[in-house]
């Protein structure tokens, strides 16, 4: 415990929480946190298992076994949230934080420099935001025509402090898409169903501004009145939205029935509608809840969700003298999908524009990290040793940015692997993965090098959840499991898993196809493979084993592929 506080203090903001009425939480989630408080005051903090939480807040029994329930996990992820919530509207003024840090139950009572509450009808300025974006044309006035005085001052919280992560005063605002998240309507008659629609909709809220690239206004905070009052097109004109995220639940009996719809303001369409079938338990609420919204988030967030499929081919439309910072990052992702390694110094070039354009851009600065790296990983024929120095000094600078950007740390991941720091590597891939875990960028890229590096099993499970979560995914993310049936000796399937890849101008490609058929004995179609690899990549056999060695797959899952090359009648230089 923070020895700055005294008791007394702490437990005054433990009730200042618990009784305040924008304080989200269930009674069971207070009773929750007042448990692990009152512990920890008593000296019991480290103390705190799963086990007695469930027994004295849940009212499980002896036999309670924390693998088949995951009450208490659950519970603590709701719970983080609307701590969360709390701080971010009414706590911000408050002069201790409490928060539960992942991976304990143990709470942590730290300072917080209090603010004052602005001005009513004023607006605070940041001098250096950037001036194209819709923000700096909303005014509070729009906003209490649309959605009401009443709820106008938790609406200004949400909106101008959105989540602690999303908009801190030192970072550069998102500059993707704008999505308005409208409350999900309770259409049952029973009240008490209706923390179900309550918590989807702060759910959304919380995990959609996870994603720098996009605006989320948060117009859950208006559910206390009448949602149905919102005119979506007055969102667009007013706030800038070009999206709408809305939703409903409705109680059929034993079943729960959930719709959720996005709508295209541009066009005024339904662009992407969704409804699932929750039985009405609480045991079933809990788990179905977080699937349905890894799917809702997977499918609409990050560069290769719906809400950025239209600013991507906006970018791949424009002359190069007309991209600005945020399309040339476009551009990467869009250059991503194929890795056609011929545009791969172009899309350098543009990134590295993006970051004098806009030098206090992270995701920028992190994209062009892994650019140095690729013509480090792909032999690209360049100075390798000032390549890395480039990758790790961009690296740097996006975390030193935005220390919570999971792209950073993802690309410091990706450096580290490739730089043979196992350990680290690992590490700042599980604060990537911790950061956002409803990123299919992360899980795919993270998830693949930890399957490479030998943990296969808890890799490719990643890799299987990034494809679940966005069925619009680049090609590469099946690259894993060509690894994986390779090493198996499975050469018939490795082929099998290659044919879902349509990446023809990438070498790896043809390298498997090459090595596969050479393990198999098929001469004819090994020659194939081997002839359409040299003429992507003429030097490949200079610099072969290094180019396989750089991706961790141990000596022995080197030597096969060597092999398997060697079987398809490529000429390689004697192992060292």
């Amino acid at each position: 415990m923070d020895e700055v506080f005294t008791l007394p203090a702490i437990e005054a903001q433990l009730q200042r929480i618990l009784q305040h009425k924008d304080f989200p939480a269930t009674e069971q989630r207070r009773a929750f946190l007042s448990f692990v408080v009152n512990e920890t005051l008593e000296g019991r903090g480290p103390l705190l298992k799963g086990v007695s939480i469930a027994q004295q807040v849940f009212g499980r029994d002896a036999n309670f076994d924390q693998q088949n329930d995951p009450v208490v996990r659950l519970e603590a992820r709701r719970l983080r949230s609307d701590l969360d919530r709390y701080y971010v509207g009414a706590g911000r003024w408050d002069n201790i934080r409490i928060s539960i840090p992942k991976g304990g139950y143990t709470p942590r009572f730290e300072p917080q420099e209090a603010l004052q509450p602005l001005p009513p009808n004023t607006v605070q300025s940041d001098p250096e935001s950037p001036t194209d974006r819709p923000s700096d044309k909303r005014s509070l006035t729009n906003v209490a025509a649309i959605v009401g005085g009443g709820v106008l001052f938790t609406l200004i919280l949400s909106w101008v402090f959105l989540i602690p992560r999303q908009l801190d005063a030192k970072m550069d605002f998102p500059k993707g898409p704008v999505i308005a998240v409208l409350p999900f309507l309770h259409l049952s008659e029973d009240p008490k169903r209706q923390y179900f629609s309550q918590g989807i909709t702060q759910q959304l809220t919380t995990e959609l501004a996870r994603f720098r690239d996009l605006w989320v206004l948060p117009l859950g905070s208006i559910q206390r009145s009448n949602p149905a009052s919102v005119d979506p097109q007055s969102l667009a004109e007013e706030l800038g939205a070009e999206f709408v995220l809305e939703g409903s639940v409705l109680e059929l009996g034993e079943t729960l029935r959930l719709t959720a719809r996005l709508i295209n303001l541009e066009t005024g369409r339904y662009t992407w509608v969704r409804s699932y079938a929750v039985d009405a338990t609480p045991t079933d609420i809990y788990f179905v809840q977080d699937k349905i919204i890894q799917d809702v988030v997977g499918n609409l967030a990050g560069k290769y969700g719906i809400l950025a499929q239209d600013s991507m081919k906006a970018a791949r439309s424009k002359a190069p003298k007309h991209l600005d910072a945020y399309d040339c990052v476009l551009r990467y992702y869009d250059y991503q999908i194929s890795i056609r390694l011929d545009q791969q110094p172009d899309i350098k070039d543009c990134v590295e524009r993006a970051t004098r354009i806009d030098p206090e851009y992270s995701e920028a600065w992190a994209v062009l990290s892994n650019l140095y790296m690729q013509e480090i990983r792909y032999d690209l024929g360049v100075d390798k040793a000032q390549s890395l120095s480039l990758a790790k000094a961009a690296v740097n600078r996006s975390i030193e940015l935005d220390p919570e950007s999971f792209a950073a740390h993802l690309m410091h991941s990706n450096l580290l692997f490739t730089s043979g720091d196992l350990v680290g590597f690992k590490a700042a891939g599980e604060t990537a993965l911790a950061l956002n875990p409803n990123s299919s960028t992360v899980l795919a890229h993270y998830g693949m090098r930890l399957a490479f590096s030998g943990s296969w099993e808890d890799g490719l499970a990643l890799v299987d959840r990034a494809k679940a979560l966005n069925p619009v995914h680049p090609q590469w993310y099946f690259f894993p499991e060509v690894f994986y049936r390779y090493h198996r000796q499975e050469y018939a399937l490795a082929l099998t898993a290659l044919d879902k890849i349509n990446m023809p101008d990438f070498f790896w490609v043809q390298l498997f196809q090459a090595a596969s058929h050479g393990q198999l004995g098929n001469t004819k179609q090994a020659q194939v493979a081997i002839q359409e690899l040299i003429e992507l990549k003429p030097d490949f056999s200079k610099g072969a084993s290094d180019i396989i060695k750089i991706w961790q797959l141990g000596e022995d899952l080197n030597h096969q592929i060597e092999q398997g090359l060697r079987k398809a009648g490529l000429d390689l230089p004697p192992r060292s």
